[in-house]
């Protein structure tokens, strides 16, 4: 027999019948093997139950002395709002079927005598039951994620397939300068003034309809600052995890001005420059200059090791000499130990004896070598 998940079901039928009550006890505890019943007389005796003992659902006949079926329920949901309660009516008490929902009843049935009726009561009791234990574990799968989601340094919401945000966290509400409950059930279009017309509104509706993940960054003007975003399809819309990137941003671009002004420098030299990534050695660019004594291209050369400019039997040389100018932070050289010459070699495989000034170069989170390279030749 199909069983409510979560244990056994303790019910509680209240009814000045005793009888029924018994019936009730020995009928549902026989047939159904998931439900335990612990059956009283009046909605008082009813009342000191539910403070002592644990409960799961409430039985209760509409028409008893004292207190009815409705106000016993008006009693029951001052300290248990979501305990799910069904209340029994007798022919001719329809009626009360609207008084009952306007007062949080769960559910209504018509009391009527035979198996029948306890085997749809079960039914209904189980229905009511497994309705509450898988929104109670609904509720608790939320708050186990929302703890998580407090917990990350992103900001992060949801939005449904309305474009409204059903979730936002704490860092949500503190990027966006919004207390979190005037973002609850927000469109996006609000909570966002003018998203329409960026890439992040574009890239969600792409997410929406194909179901696939994406990354964005781009400025969003009205907090002035840069924004990395991303985008994760839902069961029921989009979870949405944002954070501010203007600082790095802004270290980027720092950057790349300083690279622009000193490539400046370096390609309007008068002499041979050649500039070295310090990590792995490859060649990042050679300027005018140094173009016109290798005779290469600058594109050629980008990304090759920097001892493609020097005869090939010497790699080995070359790679100390650039180590040690390294360690050292500055030097220049125009012989090996062994006293023979440094040279590099041309496009045209022409060995020119050269004299190698170089320097390290720090620029943001980048450390170049820049060598000075002079032809001993032409200079003599």
């Amino acid at each position: 027999m199909t069983t409510v998940s979560g244990g056994p079901i303790r019910v509680l039928i209240v009814d000045d019948n005793p009888r029924f009550g018994e019936l009730a006890e020995m009928f549902l505890e026989e047939e159904f093997e998931d439900i335990r019943v612990k059956a009283v007389t009046s909605a008082a005796e009813g009342e000191n139950v539910l403070s002592e003992a644990t409960v799961d659902c409430v039985v209760s006949d509409y028409q008893m002395p004292e207190k009815d079926g409705v106000e016993f329920l008006r009693s029951v949901r001052e300290d248990h709002p979501d305990l799910p309660f069904i209340i029994m009516t007798g022919k001719g008490d329809e009626t009360v079927a609207s008084e009952a929902i306007s007062a949080g009843v769960t559910d209504y049935i018509r009391k009527e005598a035979g198996s029948e009726h306890y085997d749809l009561l079960a039914h209904r009791i189980r229905n009511v039951v497994g309705q509450q234990r898988a929104e109670q574990a609904k509720k608790a799968r939320n708050r186990r994620i929302r703890r998580v989601y407090e917990r990350i340094d992103d900001g992060f919401v949801a939005l449904d397939e309305e474009w409204q945000l059903t979730y936002a966290n704490s860092r949500a509400a503190e990027l966006l300068d919004r207390p979190n409950d005037e973002l609850m059930g927000k469109r996006a279009t609000e909570v966002f003034p003018g998203i329409e017309d960026t890439e992040f509104y574009e890239a969600a509706a792409g997410v929406l309809e194909d179901q696939e993940v994406l990354t964005v960054e781009e400025h969003y003007d009205l907090l002035d600052a840069w924004f990395e975003v991303r985008i994760f399809p839902d069961v029921d819309g989009l979870s949405i995890y944002f954070r501010d990137i203007t600082e790095r941003k802004r270290r980027q671009q720092e950057l790349e001005r300083s690279r622009k002004r000193y490539r400046a420098l370096v390609d309007t030299a008068p002499t041979a420059i050649v500039v070295v990534d310090a990590d792995d050695g490859s060649i990042v660019e050679l300027n005018q200059s140094a173009e016109s004594l290798l005779g290469y291209d600058s594109e050629e050369l980008s990304g090759d090791h920097h001892t493609e400019l020097h005869p090939p039997e010497d790699e080995s040389l070359y790679e100390t000499l650039f180590r040690e100018r390294l360690e050292a932070g500055a030097g220049m050289v125009s012989k090996h130990a062994d006293g023979s010459q440094v040279c590099v070699e041309t496009a045209d495989g022409e060995r020119v004896p050269v004299e190698i000034s170089s320097q390290v170069i720090e620029l943001e989170e980048e450390r170049l070598v820049q060598s000075v390279i002079r032809d001993i030749v032409k200079r003599s």
